[in-house]
């Protein structure tokens, strides 16, 4: 066990009173790989919002790249206001801001001694503007996680005369800056696209973020998970979402490395004066993401005032409305709501079946070890309308189920709702969804997890139940 997993020490201590007499019912060994602290608070956070803000803002087009040959003097928001962001981000449900400080058409958004292809060049505040400044500090101030997208790709660099055989150098200096200049940051973020032009030396790049940010998560497009492997969450294959099955790893020998989905809400990732996507974009987004055991890093675009559309920030107060709505009404809070399995771990208290609905994060049901399958039923107390189900695994301890049904009583026979592979983190699963094949949840007073197979015995920390009642889903 590495010391970034010092989590699981606390852990292991467990013991317990079992039938009057003092009997230690250790809880299950890791399962590895599993997350370090890093990566657990930040899955934790679930939602943040990508901001793609620069030169490319003031060159609206359906292509979001720039060639680099951008006139500095066209960037000046004139009403630029990063706490507009932060509360656009808190209607949202965001618990963080990444931001682009330079993309491929390699436009600083920052005071960068490194190329006057940068906001020392640009009319805005008198060539003294820094973008990345006001943003840190506005996440900051607000308590918002702050991230950074630099792009590796640089077509202001590559299409100069400069020496190639220097990028590496040049784009480390960059990093260097964005890393000591502003405060804590939270996520680093790097863009893969174009990554083998550049010749990057990826080694030297985690040595300066070790050094500089060592506590920040690191998005690495598959550039650095080598050097740190503690450190890094995953591109899930496609702009859009994720695929089920989604394993936190790729390698059960290999390094914890979850998942984050980047998504377009508003944009072609830079304002180019589209409205902001449909409310059911916004959901099957977050079903896509949050919802099949990812981070989801969704992308407001901030128009050439410098601001997020008054419209859009509607929008994402509908969206967090809607999010908050699975939450609100959880029917196994009910008064006659009953939790029952055949047999749980050492028949110990701590591991009954009723810690899935607790609400607490670090309690759960687990088996005995070598017990690879269980079957959880939620009884109501009452034939309820439901929407769905929320399941979570207690990830500190790995990721474990491999396959998965959940089945609901239609008062003569058990029904299949749902047949899945992972958990994870989080699986929602929601009538009329892909996870359902399109069908919807009966009125039912039971309803059952069942799990089908599993790496090791199963840890279930969350088994909730949605609710329709009282609230517009």
């Amino acid at each position: 066990m590495t010391k970034s997993h010092k989590l699981i020490g606390l852990i292991l201590i467990t013991v317990v009173l079992v039938s009057g007499c003092q009997k230690t019912v250790a809880p299950p060994d890791p399962l590895l790989p599993i997350p370090t602290e890093k990566q657990l608070h930040w899955q934790k956070q679930e939602m943040l919002m990508f901001v793609h803000f620069g030169i490319k803002t003031f060159y609206p087009s359906e292509n979001h790249m720039g060639d680099g040959s951008e006139d500095p003097n066209k960037f000046n928001p004139e009403h630029f206001d990063p706490r507009q962001w932060v509360e656009a981000a808190k209607a949202g449900g965001f618990k963080g801001i990444v931001l682009t400080s330079k993309h491929h058409d390699g436009f600083c958004n920052w005071q960068t001694a490194t190329t006057d292809h940068s906001l020392k060049s640009s009319v805005w505040r008198g060539g003294k503007g820094d973008v990345v400044k006001e943003v840190a500090d506005a996440c900051h101030e607000a308590g918002l996680l702050f991230g950074i997208y630099s792009s590796i790709y640089d077509r202001n660099y590559e299409n100069s005369d400069r020496n190639k055989a220097y990028y590496s150098d040049f784009y480390i200096a960059q990093l260097t800056e964005l890393l000591t200049k502003y405060g804590k940051v939270d996520e680093l973020w790097f863009d893969g696209f174009g990554a083998e032009n550049m010749k990057v030396d990826f080694k030297k790049v985690s040595e300066v973020i070790k050094e500089h940010q060592p506590g920040a998560l690191i998005y690495d497009s598959g550039t650095l998970v080598e050097y740190l492997p503690d450190d890094c969450a995953s591109w899930p294959g496609a702009h859009g979402g994720v695929k089920d099955p989604n394993w936190s790893f790729e390698d059960e020998n290999g390094p914890w490395y979850p998942a984050e989905a980047s998504l377009i809400a508003q944009g072609n990732w830079f304002y180019n004066n589209t409205p902001m996507i449909s409310l059911d974009k916004f959901k099957n987004y977050y079903q896509s993401t949050v919802g099949l055991n990812a981070v989801a890093l969704i992308n407001v675009a901030p128009n050439q005032n410098g601001l997020i559309d008054t419209v859009s920030i509607t929008r994402l107060r509908e969206f967090k409305a809607w999010v908050d709505g699975l939450y609100i009404n959880d029917l196994t809070q009910g008064e006659d709501v009953k939790v029952t399995t055949d047999s749980w771990r050492g028949e110990a208290d701590m591991f009954r079946p009723e810690k899935m609905v607790d609400g607490n994060y670090d309690t759960y049901f687990t088996t005995n070890d070598g017990i690879t399958t269980a079957s959880i039923e939620i009884d109501l107390g009452q034939p309820m309308d439901i929407k769905g189900v929320i399941l979570q695994e207690y990830i500190p301890l790995g990721q474990r189920v491999s396959a998965f049904t959940v089945e609901c009583f239609d008062g003569h026979k058990w029904v299949l709702m749902s047949s899945q592979r992972t958990i994870g983190y989080k699986k929602i699963i929601l009538s009329n969804s892909p996870e359902t094949n399109g069908k919807e949840f009966p009125k039912t007073e039971r309803i059952r997890l069942v799990i089908r197979d599993s790496r090791a015995c199963p840890v279930i920390n969350t088994f909730s139940v949605i609710g329709t009642a009282d609230k517009e889903m």
